[in-house]
């Protein structure tokens, strides 16, 4: 409301009358008179002299025009600006990231995006709870697993592949279970929740109740206990990657003891700027691969260089 009758203010000064201020507006001379007229109500001035033979602008008429004038080019000026948000990767993006299992892939991925596009101004969160996060904070949040139903969007770029690994020390000692529920026979190093999950059909409901003397939140506080000997845990290979190469962890060669979790880029509907769009992008690329073993050579040399040249 605060802009009416501006637009006709102005096409009539720019045009010199209320006639031609109409035709340019594609509306009636009586619509635009009124709307003038209304709007010197408003601000409590008059604006326009109006003779039969000229029009003028008082001396608050022509501050008046001025300062419409100044607010017209900025809005100009923004919307310049909101077209290559959506032309090019520019602006500030910010992304959150889940804590739980470490940060050090996810964040070697943002860190790339980051030199590839340095117009944008990156600000990264690390969460440890999904109830910590206020999606409306963020433009991209990378969730794992299942997604709720919601009314926002969500690509699915990937999986983060986990394993059930321990020392060489503690298998030769145990032996490794040959099914989810000989899981039962060793100490289990687990999150705060007690489950190992796994891929359809390997276990009921996809998990198994565990139990064990150490638990925690922490996929790094985990990874430190299962070099210790302390028993089997279930880990992303990302984070164990070197100790896998390197052999201070071994890992179960067994279809069944694996658990792929569905990692996603959730965002706001409606139109997504050009610097969303482009990181989004970059997500889908550097997961190459879908599902990752330990037994894959190359991709686990890729995923080495990938996170130690960051």
């Amino acid at each position: 409301m605060t802009w009416r009758g501006i637009e006709e203010f102005l096409a009539v000064v720019e045009t010199g009358s209320f006639t031609a201020g109409a035709e340019a507006l594609g509306v009636s001379k009586s619509f635009v008179s009124k709307m003038v007229s209304e709007l010197e109500t408003r601000v409590g001035a008059r604006l326009l002299v109006r003779t039969t033979r000229r029009l003028s602008l008082t001396a608050a008429g022509d501050l008046f025009h001025q300062r419409c004038m100044e607010m017209r080019s900025s809005l100009i000026d923004v919307e310049r600006q909101m077209a290559q948000f959506q032309e090019r990767p520019v602006g500030r993006l910010r992304v959150g990231l889940s804590d739980i299992f470490g940060v050090t892939f996810m964040s070697s991925i943002v860190a790339e995006f980051s030199a590839r596009h340095q117009e944008i101004s990156l600000e990264v969160v690390a969460y440890l709870r999904e109830a910590d996060l206020v999606q409306e904070q963020f433009d991209v949040v990378i969730r794992y697993g299942r997604l709720i139903d919601s009314g926002l969007k969500a690509r699915l770029f990937g999986y983060l592949s986990y394993c059930l690994c321990a020392s060489p020390e503690y298998i030769a000692r145990h032996g490794w279970p040959e099914s989810p529920a000989d899981l039962a026979a060793h100490a289990c190093l687990a999150d705060l929740g007690g489950y190992f999950y796994f891929n359809e059909k390997q276990a009921p409901n996809n998990r198994v109740k565990v139990s064990g003397t150490w638990k925690s939140n922490s996929g790094i506080a985990l990874a430190s206990a299962v070099r210790h000997g302390l028993g089997i845990a279930q880990l992303p290979i990302s984070i164990i990657r070197d100790d896998l190469m390197d052999g201070r962890l071994v890992a179960l060669n067994q279809d069944w003891a694996f658990y792929d979790k569905e990692v996603w880029a959730v965002f706001s509907p409606g139109m997504i700027p050009a610097a969303t769009r482009a990181f989004i992008d970059h997500l889908a690329v550097s997961f190459e691969h879908r599902k990752l073993r330990p037994w894959m050579r190359p991709a686990m040399t890729a995923l080495g260089e990938h996170i130690h040249r960051r």
